[in-house]
């Protein structure tokens, strides 16, 4: 087993987290997954502190974008982020 140096890290439709923040960045990205970007967007907006709403949402959606393996990478199709999964 490898263990990650990292808070959040998904490959195809499993995604794991750690730490206090967790259950955001996994959140974010199944939302991001069914729903899309936008929708992540504003979800963790509307949940995120007064005062921190931009830097969070930076924060959650870029780590939630860094954590996925080469092979999740989102890719554009239309309006809608979806995910390319592996054959």
């Amino acid at each position: 087993m490898r263990v990650l140096d990292a808070p959040f890290h998904a490959e195809g439709a499993i995604a794991t987290a750690g730490g206090c923040l967790a259950s955001v960045y996994l959140a974010a990205w199944a939302l991001r997954r069914t729903v899309g970007e936008t929708a992540a967007r504003a979800a963790i907006d509307y949940a995120a502190p007064v005062g921190e709403k931009q830097e969070v949402v930076r924060r959650v959606i870029a780590t939630a974008l860094t954590g996925l393996s080469a092979s999740a990478r989102p890719a554009e199709r239309g309006d809608r982020r979806v995910t390319e999964l592996p054959a």
